[in-house]
């Protein structure tokens, strides 16, 4: 065994949503509450409108009914009782509380027609033909152009994806590798703000459970988000160009990211608070692929994550790489987690199977460099190429404080950034890890303090070229 101890010294964290230095203790924006919504008394029970609760038939036009209604009296509460209901596509509109009481199981249409959307439902989804068929999809729980909604209860929002599905892991199996994910959202929402999520189950979704695009001023809290670890491309919550986002005290486990924020226009995505969460199976309380448009002040604190695949990761590959800078991970438990940290410049997709892999590595596709997971890395003598502000990855700011990883880790992490533009001033204090190997860190800045690496095999810290490591 080998052990590395990092000791004296105090990280004194890197940025602070308030603009000044230290470790941050809260968020610098409040949450969404049903207090801050005040959303109308009325109430809208979705029976009184027509639902029947089969199973069977569609209580789409009652639960839109009793949306329309509501909404167009000034808002309300609407309710969804105990029972099992179908629906195609539904549209929240502003100032309505959807509320969905315990033991009510709210199921999607399984058919992917009703996802196309028609001439009247454009401003939920582009109808442009270049886009991908994800972008011309809607999603099943709808919100455009609104404000002040919420989403309540102790009821159960399901997906059934597994039909969607199967056609794309058919698709999968046939290419070898990953493919896109053209599949319709479970909740979709755009050009919005004031929206609360509290309290209810959201689970199976066809692919990623809860998407927003440029909407500011959301909370996730009390929430659970689940799909089985074999669905690939489900990930929980997705938030694209969006601001003042709150995620707190949710169970997560699914197919792919945990979270993964997105950025695609430059100076939308800002202003992350993620607490206080159980992260399970899957890949990861991640920053990108897309972060082109940049992607600043996230405090994460007091997170748990059990058996997932990754544990934190911010990644972007060459072309659809920014700026990702002053964001902290504060007292962070790691029980089983194979890889804790992974901070990459390189996100390209590998072969998925087993002759893909071998046809790859006969071809010379790795070059002197590996995989993790499905992604390709090149060897570290690569050689620089021209750095592009809005296209090349650079992480700077980023500090870990008091994280604990315990259990079957395979590796410690990987920091590795691009030769023309290395990750600068990563730091991590009060750090202990064990795992099977160490932490790979290439083209990277990095300062580690009060550290503790346990490696039962080679050394602690694997330095790669262009690696600065200062330990204090």
């Amino acid at each position: 065994m080998c052990r590395l101890t990092i000791k004296n010294g105090l990280s004194i964290g890197l940025f602070s949503l308030t603009a000044s230095f230290g470790v941050l203790a809260s968020p610098s924006f409040p949450p969404v509450t049903l207090e801050k919504l005040n959303i109308p008394n009325k109430q809208c029970n979705v029976i009184d409108y027509g639902a029947e609760a089969t199973g069977i038939w569609y209580d789409t036009k009652a639960f839109q009914d009793a949306i329309d209604d509501c909404a167009q009296k000034g808002g309300g509460k609407v309710i969804v009782p105990a029972g099992y209901y179908l629906s195609e596509p539904l549209f929240l509109k502003s100032n309505i509380e959807f509320h969905l009481e315990k033991g009510a199981v709210l199921q999607a249409s399984a058919e992917e027609s009703a996802y196309h959307p028609t001439e009247k439902q454009q401003k939920w989804s582009s109808s442009a033909k270049s886009l991908p068929l994800a972008e011309q999809w809607i999603g099943f729980i709808n919100i455009a152009e609104e404000k002040n909604i919420a989403i309540t209860g102790e009821g159960i929002i399901d997906g059934q994806g597994s039909t969607l599905l199967e056609k794309y892991r058919a698709e999968t199996r046939k290419a070898g590798k990953k493919g896109p994910t053209n599949r319709p959202r479970l909740l979709l929402f755009k050009d919005a703000n004031n929206i609360l999520i509290e309290g209810v189950t959201i689970q199976n979704s066809p692919s990623f459970h809860i998407v927003f695009k440029n909407v500011e001023d959301i909370t996730i809290n009390k929430t659970t988000i689940s799909a089985p670890a074999w669905w690939q491309n489900t990930d929980a919550i997705d938030p694209m160009n969006s601001r003042r986002v709150s995620i707190t005290k949710s169970n997560i486990s699914v197919g792919d990211d945990h979270v993964a924020i997105k950025s695609t226009i430059s100076n939308l995505s800002h202003d992350f608070y993620i607490a206080e969460n159980n992260f399970m199976l899957g890949r990861g309380l991640s920053i990108g692929s897309e972060t082109n448009g940049g992607v600043s002040n996230l405090l994460a604190e007091n997170n748990t994550f059990t058996d997932a695949m990754y544990g934190i990761r911010i990644k972007s590959p060459r072309g659809k790489g920014g700026e990702v800078k002053d964001i902290q991970y504060n007292t962070t438990t790691m029980i089983n987690v194979k890889t804790p940290i992974v901070l990459s410049a390189y996100y390209k997709g590998g072969p998925t199977t087993k002759d893909a892999r071998i046809k790859a590595l006969q071809e010379g596709e790795f070059a002197g460099g590996f995989m993790l997971g499905d992604q390709i890395y090149p060897a570290d003598n690569e050689q620089p190429k021209e750095y592009k502000e809005n296209e090349t990855p650079y992480f700077n700011n980023i500090s870990f404080n008091n994280l604990t990883v315990k259990g079957k880790s395979n590796y410690a992490g990987f920091i590795i950034g691009t030769p023309e533009k290395p990750f600068d001033n990563i730091k991590f204090s009060n750090i202990n890890i064990e795992s099977e190997s160490g932490f790979k860190i290439r083209n990277a800045s990095v300062e580690f303090s009060k550290t503790v690496i346990k490696v039962e095999k080679g050394s602690d810290i694997i330095k790669e070229k262009g690696s600065q490591i200062t330990n204090q």
